[in-house]
């Protein structure tokens, strides 16, 4: 505030050992250190890339309302320094804090790096991070699939592939709106509003949860099918201007976020075409383009004649945009592989050899044949 300066995280971390010497702040000595590192390291992270002239975040310039400054976030990140986070007895021990008997939904596959433990929906969460190997590049790549995320399903893919939007949010709607309105008959801090926010708050965690377990199994089955995978880079700030609901209750985005690590820990290549290239009215067979409105969802080709299903058709063009893109940029190579004797002949599989592998064109024949 005197000379318009700020300071990073080597003069932070000694300003936290200085303050724990005076009486008034008592209370830093209260929780664990590492977390009170964790907090400067973020804050640190955040003025560089403010103060930064090449990266694209920037100081707000708009005046924060008492609401949000009212905002509390209720979680805190603690780093594993000589085993003092680990899982006995169905209880996870965390500094300062002693054993919280947990439920442990997912087995441990390596030594815990860091615990971020957050209040959500009224209840206590801890995320556990660890170093996990991922499978080995494959060479031989011998399926690519496009997917088509649209409103009416939630993924259509060019193998056939379709998954219908559960559309959570609007199932519970009705139920969404008795809550509201009695809360807003209520006493604002009062104990019968309190327990009303608290079942509202409640339900929209119920609704989360379901829609962050159905984007998981989607993407699952998206990255166990394939091995390679093209989406479309999806605009969905822009998509919730005009239809908020619909985007945010379809978790557009997020299926693709999480195909990605999961296809990659597979082997597999996950790649995402522009989002202005014309892949919408597409015909699958001879490339003709159509326009076409929201209410049209199958279309004729004006110049083949050919009926197509709109979502179909526009998997189709992702995977062929796709396709040529991974080519054009030398990350796969296409080859064609020779049926045996067993299968019918004139038949040709589609074929992709990694071509970012230092491989020799006589070493990708190999792999190939």
């Amino acid at each position: 505030e005197v000379d318009k300066t700020f300071i990073f995280y080597n003069e932070m971390a000694s300003k936290i050992k200085e303050i724990k010497k005076l009486p008034e702040f008592a209370w830093v000595k209260a929780f664990d250190s590492g977390a009170s590192q964790q907090v400067a390291r973020d804050l640190d992270t955040a003025l560089k890339k403010g103060t930064s002239k090449t990266s694209h975040q920037h100081f707000p310039k708009f005046k924060i309302s008492y609401r949000v400054k009212k905002q509390h976030n209720d979680s805190y990140r603690s780093v594993n320094n000589n085993n003092c986070i680990r899982i006995e007895k169905g209880a996870i021990t965390l500094p300062k804090v002693g054993a919280v008997p947990i439920v442990l939904h997912r087995c441990l596959v390596s030594k815990i790096k860091t615990a971020t433990v957050q209040l959500r929906h009224g209840k206590w969460e801890v995320s556990l991070t660890q170093e996990v190997a991922c499978d080995e590049a494959k060479k031989v790549l011998k399926s690519i699939t496009g997917y088509d995320i649209n409103s009416n399903q939630t993924v259509v893919g060019s193998n056939g592939l379709i998954v219908d939007n559960p559309k959570y949010l609007k199932a519970e709607k009705q139920k969404l709106t008795r809550l509201q309105r009695q809360l807003s008959r209520k006493k604002k801090g009062s104990v019968r509003w309190k327990k009303a926010k608290s079942r509202l708050n409640n339900l929209h965690g119920s609704i989360a949860r379901k829609r962050m377990d159905f984007a998981h199994k989607t993407a699952h089955r998206i990255a166990n099918e394939s091995d390679i995978v093209v989406f479309e880079d999806l605009n969905v700030a822009g998509m919730q201007k005009f239809n908020g609901k619909m985007v945010a209750d379809n978790i557009m985005g997020l299926i693709s976020d999480l195909t990605k690590y999961k296809v990659e820990l597979r082997g597999g290549i996950h790649h995402e075409i522009g989002r202005f290239e014309r892949t919408t009215g597409v015909c699958s067979v001879c490339g003709q383009h159509h326009k076409l409105t929201l209410k049209e969802r199958h279309f004729t080709c004006v110049s083949c004649g050919t009926f197509s299903d709109r979502d179909y058709s526009s998997a189709i063009a992702v995977q062929k945009i796709g396709e040529s893109d991974l080519m054009a940029n030398g990350t796969v190579v296409r080859v064609t592989k020779t049926p045996n004797t067993q299968q019918k002949s004139g038949v040709k599989t589609k074929v992709f050899a990694l071509a970012k592998l230092s491989l020799g064109s006589e070493e990708i024949e190999k792999v190939a044949t």
